[in-house]
């Protein structure tokens, strides 16, 4: 068997071209994978060795060569089972069986009757071939993902055994006529070139098929533990909601992650999932370290004093507070001091804290601004006359009295004696004993007859809203 130039030069290409579009971009994916790569990079050897003879015109004997051919099927037969046939053993066995080869041919006449060097080669080739052919052919039913690659590649593995015996044939034959000695040897190698490339881009079939159930296994595993996570996740959340206590755990941003049946009983809201602090509670205030009080409009539009009681948690470096509500005894005091003395109202708002006649309990820094060119006493009277200050919308403020008056909001625009715009907006709070207060929140609003003369106003009302 001899290979002329441009064959060789071919196959060498062909193969890298095979080798440049599978190569993989993140390393080998197992110890199989590295037997496929080491299998074809083996194959190019005495190609290679082929095409350099005949290129520089060098003399030698190729036989040796069939060493690596040797090497190469052993390490394919090492891929398709994904392990060294017979462990450590084959690491030492494989090149002393190519060693014995390649010094066996060179001791070995090349041409003449008996035994020969080439005759050799292609006898202990096609063993090991028949091999691999077999281990590809058991394998091909336990890996369901490349059944059809293998079974691909245990037919190249018996073709190429059966061209080597028939090679010994022809070889023998040849002996008998000369005259053909002298193309047979071509002919031979060109089909074992061929061989040789579709064994090569088969087995990088199989390093792809390997590839692609391994990142299966992975996404399979990553899926499971995702699930495991989970379920272990709604297994804390349960607990968590059966605790006996009044708890929430909430992010660095303040958003309610978990809260037990004792807090959102207390809050009287049975979902509490991505709300925040600032919208369950209509105020908050510090009251010392890691303390929070806090006022609760529940949604019967009942009072609750609260303090909660914050405590800061670290997991896998991201911020969580654990919250612990304690309910506070009803105080008027204590809703004032979060509704009005805590707060500081912005130039153009004005916010206040109103009894259950409408007198004014408590007003914000807002109202006083608000009031004092008008009224000296803006601290103390009915609401309703301080309006009538401001204001002669009449018809305005009677529709105010009465819409507070069978409902828990009401929202209302006063035009100002000086032009200005007023929204008028009143909340009705219930103290335990279920006496109603209020709590009001007025915004100025500038230029309010460039919005549209005669529009409707929000509450409804008519008289004297709009001019």
């Amino acid at each position: 068997m001899s290979f002329a130039a441009m064959p060789a030069l071919f196959f060498l290409l062909a193969s890298l071209a095979l080798v440049t579009v599978h190569f993989p971009r993140s390393g080998a994916a197992g110890p199989a994978e590295g037997f496929g790569w080491a299998a074809i990079a083996l194959g190019l050897v005495h190609p290679l060795a082929a095409w350099t003879v005949s290129v520089f015109g060098l003399d030698g004997d190729l036989t040796p060569f069939f060493a690596f051919d040797l090497l190469a099927f052993a390490a394919l037969s090492a891929d398709v089972t994904g392990r060294a046939p017979g462990g450590r053993v084959f690491f030492a066995l494989a090149p002393l069986a190519a060693a014995t080869l390649a010094l066996g041919v060179q001791q070995m006449p090349q041409h003449g009757p008996g035994v020969t060097g080439p005759l050799l080669a292609f006898v202990l080739l096609s063993v090991i071939l028949v091999a691999a052919g077999a281990d590809a052919a058991r394998h091909a039913k336990l890996f369901r993902e490349a059944t059809r690659t293998l079974n691909t590649l245990a037919l190249l593995c018996g073709a190429g055994a059966l061209l080597l015996l028939v090679a010994v044939l022809l070889l023998a034959s040849a002996i008998a006529s000369p005259s053909t000695h002298a193309v047979l040897p071509e002919t031979v190698g060109l089909l074992w070139l061929l061989l040789k490339l579709m064994l090569s881009a088969t087995l990088l079939q199989l390093i792809a098929a390997r590839r692609g159930e391994m990142s299966e296994r992975l996404q399979r595993a990553l899926v499971q533990a995702a699930n495991d996570a989970v379920a272990d996740l709604r297994v804390a959340a349960q607990a968590f909601y059966q605790l006996p206590a009044r708890a929430l755990v909430a992010d660095g941003d303040g958003r309610i992650l978990f809260a037990t049946a004792d807090a959102r009983r207390q809050l009287g809201h049975p979902n509490l999932a991505d709300r925040t602090l600032e919208s369950l509670f209509v105020a908050v205030q510090p009251a010392g370290n890691q303390l929070v009080r806090g006022l609760l409009e529940r949604p019967d539009h009942q009072a609750q004093l609260m303090q909660i009681r914050m405590t800061p948690v670290e997991c896998e470096g991201r911020p969580y507070h654990l919250l612990q509500l304690e309910p506070q005894p009803f105080d008027f005091a204590g809703v004032r001091q979060l509704l009005v003395e805590s707060r500081s109202d912005e130039a153009h708002r004005a916010s206040g804290l109103l009894d259950q006649n409408f007198m004014i309990a408590a007003m914000a820094d807002g109202w006083y601004r608000l009031m004092e060119p008008v009224d000296r006493y803006a601290g103390a009277g009915v609401f309703w006359d301080k309006l009538r200050i401001l204001s002669a919308s009449d018809g305005e403020i009677a529709h105010l009295e009465g819409a507070i008056a069978g409902a828990a909001t009401a929202n209302g625009w006063l035009v100002m004696r000086n032009g200005g715009g007023l929204s008028v907006s009143l909340y009705r709070l219930l103290t335990p004993e279920q006496k109603p207060f209020y709590r009001i929140e007025l915004t100025l609003v500038d230029e309010v007859r460039h919005a549209g003369a005669g529009a409707p106003c929000p509450t409804g009302s008519t008289q004297g809203g709009w001019r």
